[in-house]
């Protein structure tokens, strides 16, 4: 009994300076070992893609959309359901790393929106103010309407709409394409559907209450649609529109 008390004593204190002499050997080990070194230890194992850096543009009024949908509350939808959700992705993109890219339904009515969190007056911009943003088509000649969008107060929730048609505006192409819309083209007159009486209403557009931008198409007037959409911004000031005269024309209700 003795003996066996004994070995058990020494097999004890064997493995207690075993344990003690892994910890000296750890703490040698990671002598001068800082939490960066820990942070970054797979850094190698990966390949970072540096991201364009943006130039500061003290001319932008609101972003809508650039590497991501804004913070703080901004949102996409799409209709119908069962359009594909717009995605953000690195296959293409024109400023910064990331793209958005958009297929809808070309045999329907169907739209994807970016709203931005609350609201922007852009009233004081309506005279000299554009829109502006990077697009690239699939296939080129997609056929569109470039929308906007307001808070929907004024309509009961459903948020008026100002069209243009894309091709009075110029062609989408394969390669980027920079669109620099005036704000005044888009008219004072928005329009909203109304689904219960399964008819279009017409109200004044609440400028002072900007929400988003919305890409849509007509039922069948493409084969197929699928672009890449890329910074887009409302700016204080642009180029003056230098399409056909007197079309798009600045409507009144």
């Amino acid at each position: 009994m003795e003996i066996c008390t004994y070995m058990n004593g020494n097999l004890k204190k064997a493995i207690w300076t075993g344990a003690l002499a892994a910890l000296v050997l750890a703490s040698s080990s990671f002598a001068g070992y800082g939490f960066s070194d820990y942070r970054d230890r797979d850094q190698s194992r990966f390949v970072m893609k540096p991201a364009k850096p943006f130039r500061p543009d003290k001319e932008v009024v609101t972003v809508v959309m650039r590497e991501a949908i804004p913070r703080g509350g901004g949102y996409t939808y799409q209709y119908p359901r069962e359009n594909p959700e717009p995605v953000l992705t690195d296959k293409y993109a024109m400023e910064g790393a990331l793209s958005m890219e958009i297929e809808l339904i070309a045999s329907d009515y169907s739209g994807v929106a970016i709203c931005i969190a609350g609201s922007v007056d852009l009233t004081p911009y309506l005279e000299e103010g554009v829109l502006e943003f990077w697009i690239k088509g699939a296939k080129g000649g997609e056929n569109a309407l470039f929308v906007l969008v307001d808070d929907g107060v004024k309509s009961g929730g459903e948020s008026l709409q100002v069209k243009l048609r894309s091709k009075s505006l110029g062609e989408i192409t394969t390669e980027w394409k920079h669109f620099s819309i005036p704000l005044k083209l888009f008219g004072n007159t928005g329009v909203y559907w109304d689904a219960k009486n399964t008819r279009e209403v017409m109200l004044p557009f609440a400028w002072d209450k900007f929400k988003g931008f919305r890409l849509e198409v007509r039922k069948d007037e493409n084969e197929s649609f699928k672009v890449w959409i890329d910074d887009i911004v409302i700016k204080k000031h642009g180029k003056p529109y230098e399409g056909p005269a007197y079309y798009p024309f600045r409507n009144e209700i």
